[in-house]
């Protein structure tokens, strides 16, 4: 599949553009949701281009994303901030 080139750098850079959101996110709900929305356009991106890596590494970043946004919204913990360094909970994860 091929596509002009400045409607796949597009693609790119806003799929750039989502990850750095997710990695700026506090909420896990922000996280997941942000990566999976740039998992779905990477994988446009490398299948545009025909990116083989790229577009491997998103098909398989895209359901551990969907299933861990699942499991963080069945156990509760949808909008829950990332604990801090001085939360107990935070000393427990070291």
């Amino acid at each position: 599949m091929t596509a002009p080139d400045g409607i796949a750098d597009a693609i790119g850079f806003f799929a750039s553009g989502m990850t750095l959101a997710a990695f700026s996110c506090r909420r896990m709900r922000s996280l997941r949701a942000a990566a999976i929305l740039a998992n779905l356009l990477f994988i446009a991106y490398g299948a545009l281009l025909n990116l083989l890596p790229v577009l491997l590494l998103h098909c398989l970043l895209l359901p551990l994303n969907i299933t861990r946004l699942a499991n963080c919204m069945r156990n509760g913990q949808g909008d829950w901030a990332a604990p801090k360094p001085d939360d107990a909970s935070f000393q427990r994860m070291r």
